[in-house]
């Protein structure tokens, strides 16, 4: 049998994307982690509230669970512009932190 990888990709700047993009669409609905852990429970998938959160805050959650979540939002489109224009923030916002003021 073969051993599973123990190492996964991270990328500090895409958990940053994840974690806003989830916490926008949220905004947008008007929806709590409360409601969000609800609304997962009824498409089958259990996660506390208290972990949910700290999974969208660290940015760090799997695809599945990424995409359940998408359901439980009631997104019906995702365009990877969005997505795009996120990660473009986020690099623009690391350079001006890393580059000396004049």
């Amino acid at each position: 049998m073969r051993a599973m990888p123990q190492n996964t990709f991270e990328s500090p700047v895409m958990a940053i994307a994840v974690r806003r993009l989830l916490r926008s669409q949220m905004a947008a609905k008007g929806i709590e982690y409360k409601d969000l852990t609800k609304g997962l429970k009824e498409l089958g998938v259990d996660q506390r509230e208290s972990t949910l959160r700290s999974k969208i805050n660290n940015g760090t959650l799997g695809a599945q669970l990424f995409l359940y979540i998408q359901l439980a939002l009631g997104v019906r489109d995702l365009h990877l512009s969005q997505v795009n224009e996120i990660l473009q923030d986020v690099h623009r916002e690391r350079e001006q932190q890393t580059t000396p003021a004049e």
